[in-house]
């Protein structure tokens, strides 16, 4: 399924009418500077849209482990409606860079306005597919994280996007991020993680050149 973007089928002239009634909030941050900090307890007040710069979420559990979830660009929505419920769970999104930020009031967005407008109606249906999509998303990402060892999480990533790419075993399939991304992505040291490829290329597991990967397993 594509990935589905708040504004997809909204028109420019759409948005500039709907727009007062979001109350829309705008925030500056600093590299490093933490943008916003929540658990699965709280109540969705805003959903947040990254306007400039990059942003990342980390999740901190109960034992005090810190795993990297997600990274944002331009364009990418985040806040407590797109994060799973997990209540143990704390969750922090931090500037990466200079960052500019537009909250939208969580309830003015999703009750449509007294007019019922045709493209309000289309948002809310957006947002309702983004959730979907982003839960998923982050379901995956926590299942691959906690795999034992750098082999099965790599094991278990490439194989969700061979099936996600419709390639069969032994067919080329590209990953969407460059190894470095892909490390992060695992959290692990990006060297450790090449050399278990290279173990996996002797082992004939898998081969590959830059993103283009064929797995055998």
């Amino acid at each position: 399924m594509k990935r589905r973007e708040l504004l997809d089928n909204i028109s420019m002239d759409a948005l500039e009418k709907m727009i007062p009634c979001f109350r829309p909030i705008v925030r500056r941050y600093k590299k490093d500077e933490e943008i916003i900090t929540y658990s699965g307890e709280e109540e969705k007040q805003h959903i947040a849209i990254l306007q400039q710069g990059r942003a990342k979420l980390e999740v901190l559990n109960i034992d005090g482990e810190v795993f990297r979830l997600e990274s944002y660009q331009n364009g990418d929505v985040f806040g407590e409606l797109f994060t799973l419920p997990i209540n143990s769970n704390e969750y922090i999104v931090t500037a990466e860079e200079d960052c500019r930020v537009i909250y939208l009031d969580y309830t003015h967005v999703i009750t449509p306005c007294e007019h019922i407008c045709p493209f309000h109606t289309q948002l809310i249906s957006n947002l309702f597919i983004m959730t979907a999509q982003k839960t998923q998303e982050l379901s995956f990402h926590l299942s691959v994280l906690h795999q034992h060892s750098i082999r099965e999480k790599l094991l278990c990533y490439l194989r969700y996007v061979r099936v996600a790419s419709e390639k069969s075993i032994g067919e080329y399939f590209e990953i969407p991020m460059t190894l470095s991304k892909l490390a992060d992505y695992l959290c692990v040291d990006r060297s450790a993680m090449m050399r278990e490829m290279k173990s996996m290329k002797n082992d004939k597991l898998l081969n590959s050149s830059q993103r283009t990967f064929c797995l055998y397993a």
